[in-house]
Order: structure tokens, then sequence, then C-alpha cells
């Protein structure tokens, strides 16, 4: 089979049995607002978003860290889909903001929290980092 030439195929059969996973769970993808906020002399920064949310869960208040992927499907063009690691934070109240600046504005995909543990999430991240140098390359064929 003749796979596209962006195609990242998953580095192993777990992690091709999550991006299924994630894919059974598009349906829960949200739009999250991007929020600025500050923290004292802190602010959130570009391409930092693990950090930026684990800063803010640690030293802000009322804030955790939700781990997880924006979701892109191409709008079919494709024969996979892919999954793009992000964090953002939920508030006390529950809301999802996105805290990350980016000078694209809002993202215009769905975000899937990840239901992993953060040392789970962490140890996917770094599979994916060794096999191809970035964590924005998670793929499911469709």
């Amino acid at each position: 089979m003749l796979f596209h030439p962006n195609y990242c195929k998953p580095p192993n059969k777990k992690l091709a049995r999550y991006a299924e996973s994630l894919y059974g769970r598009k349906h829960e993808g949200l739009f999250v607002p991007r929020q600025m906020i500050h923290l004292d002399n802190w602010q959130p920064l570009q391409n930092r978003c693990h950090a930026n949310a684990l800063i803010l869960e640690t030293f802000g208040e009322g804030f955790t860290a939700v781990h997880g992927w924006f979701f892109i499907d191409y709008d079919g063009a494709r024969d996979f889909v892919r999954f793009i690691a992000h964090s953002m934070v939920m508030t006390e109240d529950g809301h999802l903001l996105d805290i990350t600046p980016s000078y694209l504005g809002p993202s215009p995909h769905p975000f899937i929290a990840a239901h992993l543990s953060n040392d789970d999430y962490e140890a996917t991240l770094d599979i994916l980092l060794k096999k191809y140098g970035t964590t924005e390359c998670l793929d499911y064929l469709i």
C-alpha cells in the first residue's frame, strides 16, 4: 500500500492502537478559545504549551493542566488523519482555555483530551520526538 508522503506511521503497535482510540473519540473534540493569562511576572510562551499548562497548574490558582491532541482530518482529502500534541488548562468551573500564544489566532482544529497520565503522555511525546523529531505527527489511517 502506498501512503501519502507526509504520513507518519505510528512508531509501535501501542501508539497505533492509541491513535485508533483517539480517532474513535473524535466526536469529543472541542474548539477551545485562546486566552492570554499573566501570573505575576510570568506569561505563557509561544510553542511551549506543555510547560505553560504545567506552570499555570503549579503556580496559578484553580488551573489544571490538560494534555491532548489537535485533530486534523484534512477535510477528507487524505487517507489518514493527524493528531498534534497540545496542552491547555481547565479552570475550576470546568472550562478549557488555550493559554499558549500563537500568531495564527485560535486553532481551526478541535482538541481531544489525551486520557493518559502525565508520565504516559510524556513517554508518548518522547517516542514521537525520537522517531520524527516532532510531536506533531501521530497519524491514523482511515
